[in-house]
């Protein structure tokens, strides 16, 4: 073989390497922007999380607050503060508990609320979350229990405690 051709050999190798090389370096790029892409859609999904847990916070902030059972807003959208996320919050007054362990001459009887929480966030990214507590308010059609000391074991329930019953993170609609 000539010297001549060893070159042109040695330099057809060589292109060969090279071009390998950045494929590999590409595919590597590539490889990177994938893993960062996965990493931001996890972040997005913390955040509707966060978002959706949230709404359930407000949502019993509004319960307590509220003067009556029947004046809790039914549903209410949200704008989570220095953010774009948001929560679309919907609540149903379920009923009345009368039958509560209590101090005698109490009058108090659970007040039941289902609460649904969905938090969005950016690239479509959705969590959706249930929650159900009781809040314990005055009423006359109470029909009290015995509790501590009389029924040990059985804590009295006070105005205003608040209970919260379940959670639970349920499948969004896509």
């Amino acid at each position: 073989m000539s010297a001549r051709r060893a070159r042109g050999a040695t330099l057809v190798v060589g292109l060969i390497l090279l071009s390998l090389a950045t494929l590999l370096g590409l595919a590597g790029a590539g490889i990177a922007h994938v893993e960062q892409q996965l990493a931001q859609n996890e972040q997005f999904r913390e955040n509707a999380a966060s978002a959706a847990s949230a709404g359930i916070e407000i949502a019993i902030g509004r319960i307590v607050t509220s003067p009556s059972s029947a004046s809790v807003p039914s549903a209410f959208d949200e704008t989570m503060p220095g953010d774009t996320d948001r929560v679309t919050v919907r609540l149903h007054f379920a009923g009345y508990e009368l039958a509560l362990p209590q101090a005698p001459g109490g009058q108090l009887v659970g007040a039941h609320f289902d609460i649904e929480s969905t938090g969005h966030s950016t690239r479509r990214a959705v969590d959706r979350q249930r929650a159900t507590v009781m809040l314990v308010v005055p009423s006359a059609a109470a029909v009290p229990l015995p509790c501590e000391p009389d029924a040990p074991g059985r804590h009295c329930v006070v105005t205003g405690q608040l209970e919260r019953l379940s959670w639970q993170r349920v499948p969004a609609d896509p």
